[in-house]
């Protein structure tokens, strides 16, 4: 809670990079040579957008204060994996466990959401971009998907549209769609692990309890927000 709890662009800066520098372990995890293909370019893509932040933070001195914080939303788009900066997300998903996919979905998002309620314009046009772009292209794109992961993952980046539009009206509102898309996730994420379900299609040919398909289904529903399951709730919150 470092960044959150910080008024100064370059702490909660510093408390970002201890995050990425956290999670780096739980992604070469899994030792084979695409994680670690996906581990680099991670890597690599958080450090470019750690240097559009830091850069953004120190032109507010030269240029006017909402172009420097709109250069800051941009850097944080990319670590949020937003649209149309997401690319390197889907990369990264596909190469990834179950569980450390659960935490960069979630948990990874945490902080620079916090900055971007700190920091950046959310009346700007720049801002309703991000959102816009992050619910069509997620929601689409989720549409067309055969992998799970790849299914999961643009979810997410619809949700992004989502937190971003709550945190629009107030912080509290951000986190409680955050916290109730935590929970309605992580219960595909259990059975996706324990099925070791990679594409849609083997769904019949795995052997799986009645019940457990069921908390599947009803589960992903959830997931894409439709009521009346648990998902929709932040939705109607927000709407």
């Amino acid at each position: 809670f470092l960044v959150l709890s910080s008024p100064s662009l370059f702490i909660s800066w510093v408390g970002l990079e201890l995050n990425t520098l956290a999670f780096l372990p739980i992604l070469l995890s899994s030792k084979n040579k695409l994680t670690s293909e996906s581990s680099i370019k991670y890597f690599l893509t958080q450090t470019l957008a750690s240097v559009i932040v830091i850069v953004g933070g120190l032109t507010v001195f030269i240029l006017q204060a909402e172009f420097s914080m709109t250069v800051v939303l941009f850097g944080l788009a990319i670590k949020l994996g937003a649209a149309p900066f997401h690319s390197w997300l889907v990369t990264v998903a596909e190469s990834l466990t179950w569980i450390p996919l659960f935490i960069l979905l979630t948990v990874q998002k945490l902080n620079p959401l916090f900055m971007v309620w700190s920091f950046s314009p959310m009346n700007s046009s720049f801002f309703y971009l991000i959102v816009f772009s992050s619910l069509i292209v997620g929601s689409l794109m989720g549409l067309v998907q055969t992998s799970t992961r790849a299914l999961v993952t643009f979810s997410s980046i619809s949700h992004v549209g989502w937190f971003l539009t709550g945190m629009a009206f107030s912080l509290e509102t951000g986190l409680l769609y955050f916290f109730i898309y935590s929970v309605i996730l992580l219960a595909p994420i259990l059975l996706l692990e324990h099925t070791n379900m990679s594409h849609i299609s083997q769904l019949p040919l795995i052997q799986v309890k009645l019940q457990n398909q069921s908390i599947l289904f009803f589960s992903l529903l959830s997931l894409g927000g439709l009521p009346p399951f648990l998902g929709f709730l932040p939705k109607w919150v927000i709407l």
